[in-house]
């Protein structure tokens, strides 16, 4: 009978340390009402623990929290009002927030310009959220510029973050767009090397990879994503893996993505022992 009480409580245990930890890009919420069924439906199905939000605002990450019940709570950061990290408090403390200036880009190509940077951006921010047990690294990185240029936003947040934080958790949208779809994932893969030698945070999805992100889908007011659009919707999609969860991979028990038109970009998540 003891062994038998132990074993359940092994299993117990066992299950409180897996959390599942989801990214999206929610595309300054516009459609935010055709995205919060997509949440609510991954949740009754895998239990989401942590949901990691981009083009956030107050309103809606506290929609979302609301939509996936009343255990859920939003940390968010004046530095970065556009990062915001819903996460149910039943299982994990309110985190504590630290916000990381990235490097500006000092030049947009001349293309770029024409379409959708008409002006250079201002400095990106990153979302740093400790919990008990492990770091989150909340991330959106500039739309213009160059791989390089990504690459030395994503080294500059993993050199920010002592060793000691591990384990390390970074979710976020890369904007790793390439014109040519062969080198679309070595590409992504340079600019998430700084987070996999400095933290051994691995991408999940790498094994599997499959397009997060489609022009069709960018119904935004600017020019360059109505043309985007239009040009989306006659084939001419390009689609690209942005989005990602990176851990340590010992750490991933399981990971997926959900499509969800009312953004540009799909949701993806992994499910972590931590």
């Amino acid at each position: 009978m003891g062994a038998r009480l132990r074993n359940v409580e092994m299993r117990r245990v066992a299950r409180a340390r897996r959390l599942l930890i989801a990214t999206h890009n929610i595309m300054d919420g516009l459609h935010l009402e055709k995205l919060l069924p997509a949440y609510r439906a991954l949740h009754r199905a895998e239990q989401i623990g942590v949901l990691c939000v981009q083009e956030d605002s107050v309103r809606s990450s506290a929609r979302i929290a609301a939509a996936l019940g009343g255990s859920f709570r939003v940390a968010r950061h004046g530095g970065a009002p556009r990062l915001g990290v819903v996460f149910d408090g039943t299982r994990l403390a309110p985190p504590l927030l630290r916000v990381l200036q990235l490097p500006r880009l000092t030049e947009v190509p001349a293309w770029q310009r024409a379409l959708y940077v008409p002006t250079l951006p201002p400095p990106p921010t990153a979302l740093i959220a400790r919990f008990a047990r492990f770091t989150l690294l909340n991330f959106h990185v500039d739309a213009g510029g160059d791989e390089p240029h990504r690459a030395s936003q994503l080294r500059a947040l993993a050199s920010a973050v002592p060793t000691s934080a591990a384990p390390v958790v970074a979710c976020g949208d890369t904007n790793a767009f390439t014109w040519d779809a062969a080198a679309a994932e070595p590409s992504l893969a340079r600019m998430l090397a700084p987070l996999r030698q400095r933290h051994g945070a691995h991408d999940a999805h790498a094994a599997a990879p499959a397009p997060t992100h489609f022009f069709a889908r960018a119904d935004e007011p600017k020019l360059g994503h109505q043309l985007a659009v239009m040009v989306g919707r006659l084939g001419l999609d390009l689609p690209r893996r942005y989005d990602v969860v990176c851990a340590a991979p010992r750490a991933v028990e399981a990971h997926g993505r959900v499509r969800t038109p009312g953004s540009d970009h799909d949701c993806v998540w992994a499910r972590l022992r931590i």
